[in-house]
C-alpha cells in the first residue's frame, strides 16, 4: 500500500515503520558570529559615520537572518522556506497617503468639484482629496529628478493633467478649470521637492544623504537630487530666499486651506473683503492681528469705509476700498492668493469701455422710445387743439343766437 506523508527511506514493519536508508541530516545555517566583522577587519575598515554602510555580510556571506530557514520534505529533499528579515521596531508614523476615501468614492464615478468662475481651485468638501490625489499621481508617476515644475517636459505634464482628468469631473472648455489642475500639480510638485530637501537636511553631512537615500525616489533620481542640493549655486539661492521670507510684514492664520475654501465657507457670515481681510488675519489665541503692519492696513480700509455714506457701503466698495489700500501687482491678486484670478488694468478697462457702450446703447433706444412718445404726444395735443378751437367756435355761435333772440323779444316787447 502506499505511504502518505512518510517520504522515501521508511518501510512499514509490523505496526509502525522502520528507516531502510542512511539518516541525512540537513545542514546547519551558519552561525550569527560566523557573518560578525572580526577585529582584524575592522582594522582596515572606516569608522566614519560618513562612509556608507558596510553591505559585505549581506552579500557575500549571508546573514543568518536574511537566510531562508530548511525543511525536508516528503521525498528526503532539502527545500528552503524564506522568511521576514529580522527588523528592528521602526518608529511609529502616519506613513504614506493610501487613498483609502478617494478609492472609496471613485468606486461611484468620477469625483465632482467645484470651481467657481474667477478662481483656480476647488471650493467643495472634496478640495483636500483633490489636492491628496495629485500628491499621489506626482508621487508615482512624476519624475521628480527635474529642478523645477517648469523643466518637466510637456509631454510629461500633459500625461499628469489627462490622469488627474480621468479622477474628477472637470469642463476642460474652461480656462479657469485648466489652470486649477495646472497650478495643483506645480504646487505638489513643489512640496513635494520641498519634503525631499528636508529629508536631506536631515542628515549630517552631503555624504551622509547619500549613503542614507530615501523610499520616496529612485537612488538615481536621489543622487541627482543631492548633487544640486549640495552645490553652492543652489546653497546660495536658498539662503537668499530664507532672508527674503522672514522679512515677509504680512500674513494669514488660515493656514493649508485655500483663501479661496476660506471665502466660500465665511460667505454667510463676512460681509465683504475688508472683513474677510480681518477674518484670515487674526489670531484667536493672541487675540490681535499676525503682525503691526496686517493691523495697520486693516485700519486704512476701515477709516476709508467710514468715510463713505451708509447707502454706499456696498460689496463692490469694500471691494475698491480693499484693492486700493493693498495696492496691484500684475497677475496677483493682494489679499486673495494666486488660487484668485486677477482683473488686469487692460481688463478692467476693456470691461468698463464694455459697460459705457452697452449705457450708451441703451440711453439711445430710451431717446428714441421717448421721442416717439412725445411725437405721439405732440399729434393728440395738435388733435385736442384743433377741437377746442372748433367746440370754442360752436359755443361762441350758440350764445351770439341766444342774444340776438332775446333782444328782437325785448324790442317787442316795448312795442
Amino acid at each position: 500500500m502506499a505511504l502518505i506523508g512518510r517520504g522515501s527511506g521508511f518501510r512499514r514493519v509490523g505496526g509502525g515503520y522502520r528507516r531502510t536508508g542512511a539518516y541525512r541530516r540537513p545542514p546547519r545555517p551558519p552561525r550569527i558570529s560566523s557573518c560578525t566583522p572580526s577585529e582584524n577587519d575592522n582594522e582596515d575598515s572606516s569608522n566614519d559615520s560618513t562612509q556608507p554602510p558596510s553591505i559585505v555580510a549581506e552579500t557575500e556571506v549571508g546573514h543568518p537572518m536574511l537566510d531562508a530557514h530548511t525543511s525536508r520534505s516528503y521525498d528526503g529533499e532539502v527545500v528552503p522556506e524564506p522568511i521576514q528579515p529580522n527588523v528592528g521596531p521602526t518608529r511609529r508614523g502616519r506613513g504614506p497617503a493610501k487613498c483609502i476615501e478617494f478609492d472609496k468614492l471613485r468606486k461611484h464615478g468620477k469625483i465632482p468639484l467645484k470651481i467657481n468662475d474667477g478662481q483656480t481651485a476647488p471650493c467643495c468638501e472634496n478640495a483636500n482629496m483633490f489636492t491628496t490625489r495629485v500628491t499621489w499621481i506626482l508621487k508615482h508617476h512624476a519624475d521628480m529628478s527635474h529642478a523645477r515644475w517648469t523643466d518637466v517636459p510637456m509631454v510629461e505634464k500633459d500625461e499628469l493633467m489627462e490622469r488627474v482628468r480621468a479622477d474628477f469631473i472637470l469642463d476642460w472648455d474652461l480656462a479657469n478649470h485648466r489652470q486649477t489642475v495646472w497650478k495643483q500639480l506645480r504646487k505638489r510638485f513643489n512640496a513635494f521637492h520641498h519634503q525631499l530637501h528636508k529629508k536631506y537636511l536631515s542628515y549630517g553631512s552631503h555624504e551622509e544623504a547619500l549613503a542614507g537615500g530615501t523610499g520616496l525616489v529612485s537612488n538615481l533620481v536621489w543622487v541627482k537630487l543631492c548633487g544640486r542640493w549640495g552645490s553652492e549655486a543652489f546653497k546660495k539661492m536658498s539662503k537668499q530666499k530664507k532672508e527674503n521670507r522672514n522679512k515677509l510684514k504680512t500674513n494669514h492664520t488660515a493656514g493649508r486651506k485655500s483663501f479661496v475654501r476660506v471665502m466660500e465657507e465665511k460667505r454667510s457670515t463676512t460681509a465683504n473683503l475688508v472683513e474677510f481681510y480681518k477674518e484670515v488675519r487674526w489670531s484667536r489665541s493672541k487675540d490681535k492681528f499676525v503682525t503691526s503692519t496686517t493691523e495697520e492696513l486693516y485700519k486704512q480700509m476701515v477709516e476709508k469705509m467710514e468715510g463713505m455714506e451708509p447707502e454706499q457701503r456696498t460689496e463692490e466698495a469694500a471691494a475698491s476700498v480693499f484693492r486700493e489700500v493693498l495696492g496691484h501687482r500684475p497677475g496677483y491678486a493682494r489679499g486673495l492668493g494666486e488660487m484668485v484670478i486677477p482683473t488686469s488694468t487692460r481688463q478692467q478697462d476693456r470691461e468698463r469701455e464694455k459697460r459705457h457702450a452697452e449705457e450708451v446703447e441703451r440711453y439711445k433706444k430710451d431717446a428714441e422710445y421717448y421721442k416717439t412718445q412725445f411725437e405721439e404726444l405732440r399729434g393728440d395735443v395738435r388733435v385736442l387743439i384743433e377741437r377746442q378751437r372748433e367746440y370754442d367756435k360752436t359755443l361762441y355761435n350758440l350764445m351770439s343766437g341766444m342774444s340776438q333772440g332775446e333782444s328782437q323779444r325785448e324790442t317787442q316787447g316795448a312795442a
